[in-house]
């Protein structure tokens, strides 16, 4: 076993601690919004930090140390790329503000609004489909982790049973059946209070880590171990690592095309998306975002190179051989090669700071587990089952039918993870599955929003574009490994052909019938009473091109202003560095030096960021905790649309 006491010790006081945090905020859960979106109430670092510990599992991070280990920095260069493309999405508004303004809780009912309720039912089936396929590698992936990072034995017993209990299938079961805890007693409330409080704590245990590394691990001692790579897959210089076979330049363009098409669509931690008290708070939280995320990524970076290091250069012999014992182990090459860098840093760590980073990957288990079991077990039933029904569910009614349904998600991912064989790249599994709903679902949302004329036969066949591409991608590779197209190849062509068949069928079937946007998202003479109109743009050119408007304070327009003057500073790196290196060229040592700071600058930025973070979360949790407590619940606001053509039934009472 990997860990001591002391480790042990921090994951159990820290794992207490959560649960009474739990049981605390569950009481605030008194209605249907409440559950699906805690009543729309969350303000800016509430949702930064939630939304972020939620999105982000332990398979991301095991995905992201896959990545690292194998191609080293370059994947950070060719990020640079999307810089002013998120920019202009975060400040602009660019499908979340419409969104937000037709209230609607789920993506699928913005979509019955929208098309009809048919085509609701229909795409919240993909949706739901794509997203527990996707889903069901997570638990697996999670138990791997603590497995070979714990040490733990394959199999134990317990004194007086005649047979030994699968150690993956325990812990599999176990993580579910915490965030199932969780996520069921206080819905999205729950869900958000104690991923902000597992999320403060994360970003202090990412610095401990962090510093550790950057101390133990002499720059230049990585630098020997990056310099191994082949001279046409260099892990620094990204303008040499064409040979990189799968992590290279393209696989992050088509990323960015994906982050303009797909700006909102993936559902994993939908309650997120409806959870912003208005639609500027959910702008602010991403243009804070930034910051909130720089401590996780020297972390996972330091990580993933410090387990390349100890793998690669020979002083490190000694421990190599141990490592590379445990992981003889594994049978499945796709698997030993997950659990290199996870195995390599548990012979790395030091006492107590192992605890931490246990502690942070179990509390990211549970928060990612429970944003994505909500999500799913709620668009099951939120966006299939209710606009099936003749009569609305009343509010405890409906309350026990989403935890059931959540429930379900979580016994379907069990059973997903004990049974499926992974024989592919986690970040290649999640664009396969992913693209049965992506593909599509970014030409109904983007035309939905904005175009007048887009109708609802476009919208069928957009979808179901997405899902052949998206079967195609989970069925080549298993019987065509070396197929001309991998599968982020195949999701690119998915959403350029939805989008060209959306478009066409659109014209085609439309007839010049346009539809009424203005209403949907309550503008104009259809505003609310209690609706803030959207303030005026700015005659301030500046703000004009950034989408600053009146709705941002003083102190609003300073954080927009400062993230907007970061990402530009290292976008016009990227672009002088660029026509340095085809003109005057650069060498492996300059990029060596350039990495370094990056790191550095990011470490020392992370400690004042998360302070400041923790404190505003803190009082984001009080005044959420204040409205929830003195506001009247409409129990009508369950999720459903009620049409022209139709009497609006009031809510049920239960008993």
């Amino acid at each position: 076993m990997n860990l001591s006491w002391v480790d042990w010790a921090i994951v159990g006081v820290a794992v207490v601690a959560l649960r009474y945090i739990s049981l605390s905020s569950s009481r605030h859960m008194k209605g249907v919004a409440d559950f699906l979106s805690a009543n729309r109430l969350a303000r800016r670092y509430l949702l930064t930090i939630a939304g972020q510990m939620g999105g982000t599992g332990v398979i991301s991070l095991v995905a992201m140390f896959e990545m690292y280990s194998q191609v080293g920095m370059p994947p950070i260069w060719w990020g640079f790329m999307s810089i002013p493309v998120g920019i202009v999405i975060l400040l602009s508004g660019w499908c979340y503000w419409r969104f937000r303004e037709t209230r609607a809780l789920t993506l699928a009912q913005f979509f019955e609004m929208r098309y009809d309720r048919r085509f609701r039912v229909f795409a919240g089936i993909i949706c739901w489909v794509s997203g527990i396929v996707n889903f069901g590698i997570f638990p697996a992936v999670a138990a791997r982790f603590f497995i070979y990072f714990c040490g733990l034995p394959d199999t134990f017993q317990i004194p007086g049973l005649p047979f030994n209990i699968d150690m993956f299938a325990t812990i599999m079961a176990v993580d579910l059946a915490l965030a199932l805890v969780f996520v069921t007693q206080g819905g999205q409330i729950s869900v958000m209070i104690t991923e902000f409080f597992q999320g403060m704590f994360c970003g202090f245990a990412f610095l401990a880590v962090a510093g550790f590394l950057l101390l133990q691990f002499p720059w230049g001692t990585i630098v020997n171990a990056l310099s191994t790579a082949p001279a046409d897959a260099s892990m620094l210089n990204p303008y040499r690592s064409s040979g990189a076979k799968d992590f290279n330049i393209w696989y992050f363009l088509i990323g960015i095309c994906s982050a303009v098409y797909n700006s909102m669509s993936w559902q994993g931690s939908s309650g997120f998306q409806s959870a912003a008290k208005s639609p500027h708070e959910a702008r602010m939280g991403g243009v804070i975002g930034g910051w909130r995320g720089l401590p996780l990524a020297v972390m996972v970076i330091m990580l993933s190179l410090a387990g390349f290091t100890v793998m690669t250069l020979p002083e490190f012999a000694s421990t190599k051989a141990t490592i590379d014992g445990v992981l003889s182990g594994i049978s499945s090459e796709t698997i030993r090669k997950q659990m290199t860098v996870p195995v390599a840093i548990a012979h790395i760590l030091p006492i107590g700071i192992k605890g931490l980073l246990t502690t942070a990957m179990l509390f990211f288990s549970f928060t990612c587990h429970d944003t994505y079991m909500h999500s799913w077990g709620s668009i099951f039933i939120q966006d299939v089952y209710m606009p099936l029904r003749k009569r609305p569910l009343g509010p405890q009614e409906h309350i026990r039918y989403l935890r059931w349904s959540i429930v379900g998600v979580a016994v379907f991912s069990f059973l997903f993870s004990l049974l499926f064989r992974q024989s592919t790249k986690i970040l290649f599994f999640f664009a396969g599955t992913g693209t049965i709903w992506l593909g599509g679902a970014g030409a109904v949302i983007i035309g939905g929003l904005y175009w007048r004329r887009g109708t609802t036969a476009g919208a069928y066949v957009a979808l179901v574009v997405g899902v052949v591409f998206g079967i195609a991608s989970l069925v080549i590779p298993q019987y065509w490994p070396h197929f001309l197209l991998d599968n982020q190849w195949l999701y690119l062509l998915a959403m350029l052909l939805a989008a060209l068949s959306y478009v066409v069928v659109s014209l085609v079937a439309g007839r010049g019938k346009v539809f009424n946007l203005d209403k949907m998202l309550s503008r104009g003479a259809y505003a609310r009473a209690d609706q803030v109109a959207r303030a005026p743009k700015s005659r301030n050119l500046l703000f004009r091109l950034t989408g600053i408007d009146h709705d941002f304070t003083a102190t609003d327009r300073i954080w927009a202003l400062g993230l907007l003057i970061w990402n530009l500073a290292w976008f016009l790196t990227f672009f002088v560095v660029t026509a340095i290196h085809f003109t005057v060229g650069t060498s492996d040592a300059w990029w060596a030096s350039f990495w370094h700071f990056y790191l550095l600058l990011f470490f020392v930025i992370s400690v004042p960021a998360t302070i400041w973070f923790s404190i505003g979360g803190i009082i984001d949790v009080k005044d959420l905790f204040k409205t929830l407590d003195s506001m009247v619940r409409d129990h009508s606001d369950d999720g459903r649309v009620v049409h022209e053509d139709e009497a609006k039934p009031a809510a049920p009472k239960d008993p």
